[in-house]
């Protein structure tokens, strides 16, 4: 379920990667101060914007890998995910790494600031 979760937001955010890329590429070949600026701009609202539709898919990924552990023995998630003492503190480094394999990889600190609190690392 998480592998299809991710296909589906890179096929449906694909047409904003594309243009970040366009506006990143423009932005490095640019020397003209005032257009700069708007690029930064630009892409500062596409990369939020891309965030923010994200936000629901990581949260969801997140629930989804929380669920998983409450019904796994710490035997079992050990054999599964080599890890000793998980707790649900580690959700969101599972789902930041999850995101690795996105098209456009989101920063550790835009994936960790969407997380509640309880998945946060201590």
């Amino acid at each position: 379920m998480i592998r299809e979760l991710i296909i589906s937001f890179d096929y449906h955010s694909g047409k904003t990667v594309k243009k970040l890329r366009e506006l990143e590429l423009e932005k490095k070949n640019t020397e003209d101060k005032e257009k700069l600026n708007n690029l930064k701009k630009e892409i500062e609202i596409l990369q939020s914007d891309y965030e923010s539709k994200l936000k629901p898919v990581a949260l969801e990924i997140a629930f989804n890998i929380d669920s998983q552990m409450e019904k796994m023995s710490e035997e079992e998630i050990f054999q599964k995910f080599q890890v000793k003492n998980a707790d649900s503190s580690m959700v969101g480094e599972c789902v930041y790494k999850i995101c690795q394999k996105l098209e456009r990889q989101p920063s550790h600190k835009a994936i960790l600031e969407m997380m509640p609190e309880r998945f946060r690392p201590n």
